[in-house]
């Protein structure tokens, strides 16, 4: 099974502790003011195999936890099913969705995929607010991520690996 990545890097404001954060690439919603446009587009390039993916976050010693952002992730919930399965328990999960909870509610699928995450921010992102999260539903499954965490704040971060710099956080 294939999922389309657009980037992996490490970061330590996309969530609680070092984690790795990976952007899906395709979106529907195309919100007004995205932080990542280049995620839009559903292309057939950069596709990743589950299993190499789960090898690749498991082997990480050094994160506590992963963050799926995008693109849109729960546009891909067989595929993140299959990879949730396979991260290590130890790690923690986070996702970014711009799905709205009452989509999410009537999807099966989307519902499983967010049950296995320790905590999901969900809902359209809109430019007019005075900050990303405000607008958002935040939804705890496992109680081990603290919400505090993500409290309205200006954080940024620059991420490189041998690829790319990736500019991330809330500017």
């Amino acid at each position: 099974m294939l999922l389309p990545i657009n980037n992996i890097s490490h970061s330590r404001i996309n969530g609680p502790g070092n984690r790795l954060v990976i952007w899906v690439q395709g979106c529907k919603f195309h919100c007004k003011g995205c932080f990542n446009p280049e995620t839009h587009p559903y292309t057939k390039d950069h596709l990743m195999d589950i299993d190499e993916l789960a090898t690749l976050i498991n082997s990480d010693t050094d994160i506590e936890g992963i963050t799926l952002s995008g693109g849109e992730p729960l546009d891909y919930p067989e595929q993140l099913t299959c990879l949730l399965r396979k991260v290590a328990e130890r790690l923690t999960v986070i996702i970014f969705s711009g799905y709205m909870i009452h989509e999410i509610r009537q999807s099966h699928l989307l519902m499983s995929v967010v049950g296995m995450a320790d905590l999901s921010i969900v809902g359209r992102y809109d430019e007019r607010l005075a900050h990303p999260y405000y607008g958002k539903k935040f939804i705890v499954s496992r109680g081990r991520i603290d919400v505090n965490h993500f409290k309205p704040r200006v954080a940024v971060e620059y991420s490189v690996n041998n690829k790319s710099v990736t500019k991330t956080g809330i500017f």
